[in-house]
């Protein structure tokens, strides 16, 4: 878990670029907007439905997993903090001196969840549901009043995602307005500090495991093979 920085101490030091989001990272966020269109746009046609639900479990399961085992801004343990320290920042959120982090800051790390949460959330009830023409590939496990909860909540709650990711937008302009550039960071992968954020990322440099994420898809293949084709 990396220590905050000042931003009032990063102005006053030259700003130098650091890596921070690893290529997988970027690619993971932008395609989630783009599939979640998709699973939206499919509703109807519950076979290429079913394929990009299949490519949205094999992306979450990555994010999981390489929220453990992958490059250390991505890991979950950089960026969830405990309840004193998002109380910290919150009440410092509109000061001068509000702490600047490389990764998430606690409020974001909150979010990361929340988002994770929800679609998995939007993805589990989606397996088990069944509209007596086309099943989900886990119905079959659970009672008729089970899959009738699980289809009412997986069409109930995709309003609820909006809501989040509408707030997850406003956040990033706020954030946009107080001259913290969340969009290019997640873009380019890199972010601008001073020393001492240079110093952080000295001890954390992000250097691509590549091993580690052979691991990670491969289990995130495996997967989706077991409940889309095995369970099925």
């Amino acid at each position: 878990m990396s220590e905050p920085h000042s931003a009032a101490d990063t102005a006053q030091k030259v700003d130098q670029k650091v890596k921070v989001w690893d290529w997988s990272i970027r690619v993971f966020h932008w395609s989630l907007p783009i599939l979640i269109f998709a699973l939206w746009y499919t509703r109807i046609d519950t076979d290429v439905h079913m394929i990009f639900a299949q490519i949205l479990m094999g992306m979450l399961v990555y994010r999981l997993i390489w929220g453990v085992i992958g490059t250390p801004y991505a890991r979950f343990g950089h960026f969830l903090y405990g309840p004193q320290r998002f109380w910290q920042y919150l009440t410092h959120f509109f000061s001068k001196n509000k702490p600047v982090y490389l990764s998430h800051n606690p409020m974001g790390g909150v979010m990361v969840l929340v988002l994770l949460g929800a679609l998995s959330f939007q993805l589990i009830t989606g397996l088990f549901t069944n509209d007596w023409i086309f099943p989900g590939p886990l119905s079959q496990y659970v009672s008729s009043s089970t899959a009738q909860w699980m289809m009412d909540w997986h069409h109930r709650f995709f309003d609820y995602l909006l809501v989040l990711i509408g707030l997850h937008l406003t956040a990033i302009l706020v954030y946009r307005i107080k001259g913290e550039g969340l969009v290019w960071a997640m873009l380019s992968g890199s972010k601008q500090v001073g020393a001492e954020g240079m110093a952080d990322a000295a001890k954390q440099p992000v250097v691509f495991p590549w091993w580690r994420f052979v691991v990670a898809v491969g289990l995130s293949l495996a997967s989706v093979g077991l409940v889309f084709h095995y369970l099925a």
